[in-house]
């Protein structure tokens, strides 16, 4: 059961990044999911690093809506 649910919670979680758009998801991968720091990222992407708040900011915004979104349709947790 629980290798069925952390399956499960995969397919969640890569469907939901589908839903981001490519810029905002390469951001958010990288500072939230490989810890790189918001400096790290500006000068990796070379972008400033308001940029890498912004993106960031609306990539969490985006994955949230997208989970609720998605959860249902996996029933509930």
């Amino acid at each position: 059961d629980e290798e069925v649910a952390a399956e499960e919670d995969r397919r969640l979680v890569l469907a939901a990044l589908d839903g981001i758009s490519p810029q905002r998801r390469e951001v958010f991968v990288m500072y939230d999911l490989n810890d790189f720091s918001v400096a790290e990222i500006a000068e990796t992407l070379s972008i400033p690093i308001n940029t890498v708040y912004s993106r960031l900011r609306i990539a969490r915004e985006e994955f949230r809506q997208a989970v609720t979104r998605l959860r249902p349709a996996r029933g509930p947790r």
